[in-house]
């Protein structure tokens, strides 16, 4: 044993010495000799500590300099160029607005991890939206701000508990359908993990998050804090094998619920801001998906990948929140897609293809954390959503996404669900660092 733990000391020091980069993939060794039982959780610690001593003892002066109680330092990110079109119709109009926008998105990321389980973490974009990180450039030549997009603390006390507390990135399995890709909840998280026979794995995760601070010198809803209470469970199954014996297809199942306080929003700011009572959201989802490796030879894999979302309090969502009187209430969001990748978009010629349909009740889902771009982040809608990516290198990639939706209920004059049409294209060069 003692033999083991110094060779994969001089190993993980090796890579230290060459990088940074490389140094970083020696977190997730220790890791799994954890789980294998081959080093305890303080044994671990000591590990990474010893190799963090070991880097900075060979960083030439002046370039870096970490803090002993780090064990792993991580920083990167983002430029991403867009060229996007839309066209939008509203409802009981004959004129469809459209929009041609050069667009782009900067992002800077850090994620730290410290001994006796603690972390913790940033990251700054280019917008001040929860949903999108994207700038128009406009304003001949003007700056652009940076904000915070992320700032949390995590607490892992062992492998099966994580606790989380910031503005952080989003801790659900989800699709986008129900939250936006760019949205990095605010709150708190815990996260339990059990690990099952074989690979298999069950989490466990809740979080209260804030959506609003209130006055409450204000009597009533209005001076009550907004909070969203979310919960979820994450069963991962694997099975199937590959040539060499390894098990590589998985299977995913999600069913989780949200619920918000009495209260009230304000000051939102996204794409179709809904700025009211969060009166009328109690709403179940179950999204899941089914992965098969090696489909078409070493490296491609095919997916089959869906949602769920139903409002047990839809009537009222619709009814007196939104008062469409005489609308139904639409309870129900669903989506199907399927995806086929080569490779795993982290390396040059790596390719991927993804087509998904889905069907947005105006009482299903919550319309401030739904994606923004499918249907500008309306309700009251269906439609399609392809999406291409090809890595030109292994950091740099091009992006083709497509949307295209329709309205379910015409006449609908509600601030969410108003929406006749729209198409939105989108192209990407982004590029990694």
């Amino acid at each position: 044993m003692f033999q083991l733990k110094k060779k994969l000391l001089a190993t993980a020091a090796a890579l230290f010495t060459a990088g940074i980069a490389l140094a970083q993939d020696s977190g997730a060794l220790i890791d799994l000799l954890v789980r294998k039982g081959v080093l305890n959780d303080q044994e671990a610690e000591e590990l990474r500590a010893e190799l963090v001593k070991d880097f900075t003892a060979n960083t030439s002066a002046g370039k870096l300099n970490l803090g002993g109680h780090l064990t792993e330092f991580k920083l990167g990110g983002d430029v991403r160029l867009r060229h996007q079109i839309e066209t939008q119709g509203p409802q009981n109009s004959t004129l469809s607005n459209e929009r041609t926008r050069e667009r782009f998105r900067f992002r800077f990321n850090g994620d730290v991890l410290m001994q006796k389980g603690w972390g913790a973490g940033f990251a700054l974009e280019t917008a001040s939206a929860a949903d999108s990180g994207n700038q128009t450039i406009q304003d001949g030549n003007n700056d652009y701000s940076i904000y915070l997009a992320r700032a949390y603390v995590s607490y892992r006390p062992n492998l099966n508990w994580n606790f989380i507390g910031g503005k952080q990135k989003n801790p659900f399995y989800t699709t986008d359908m129900v939250w936006d890709g760019d949205i990095n909840p605010q709150g708190f998280t815990e996260i339990y993990t059990r690990f099952l026979a074989g690979k298999d794995i069950l989490d466990v995760r809740a979080s209260q998050i804030v959506m609003d601070d209130r006055s409450e010198s204000t009597a009533g809803r209005n001076g009550r804090d907004a909070w969203l209470f979310a919960q979820q469970a994450v069963y991962t199954h694997w099975f199937g094998k590959d040539e060499i014996g390894n098990v590589v297809n998985s299977f995913v199942i999600a069913p989780g619920f949200m619920i918000y306080n009495d209260s009230t929003l304000d000051g939102l700011d996204n794409e179709t801001p809904f700025n009211g009572s969060t009166d009328g959201l109690a709403v179940f989802t179950l999204p899941g998906e089914v992965n098969w490796m090696n489909v078409a030879g070493a490296g491609t894999s095919f997916k089959a990948y869906w949602d769920f979302g139903y409002n047990f309090e839809a009537e009222r969502r619709v009814r007196k929140v939104y008062a469409l009187a005489n609308e139904p209430k639409d309870a129900t969001s669903w989506l199907v897609g399927v995806g086929y990748a080569s490779g795993s978009g982290k390396v040059q010629g790596d390719y991927s293809i993804r087509l998904d349909y889905r069907s947005l009740g105006t009482g299903s889902i919550d319309p401030n954390l739904s994606d923004s771009d499918f249907a500008f982040g309306r309700l009251n809608q269906e439609g399609w959503k392809l999406g291409l990516a090809y890595n030109l290198t292994d950091f740099a990639n091009v992006n083709a996404t497509y949307f295209y939706t329709t309205d379910k209920r015409t006449a609908q004059s509600g601030p969410v669900s108003n929406l006749d049409h729209s198409q939105i294209l989108q192209l990407d060069l982004v590029v990694k660092f």
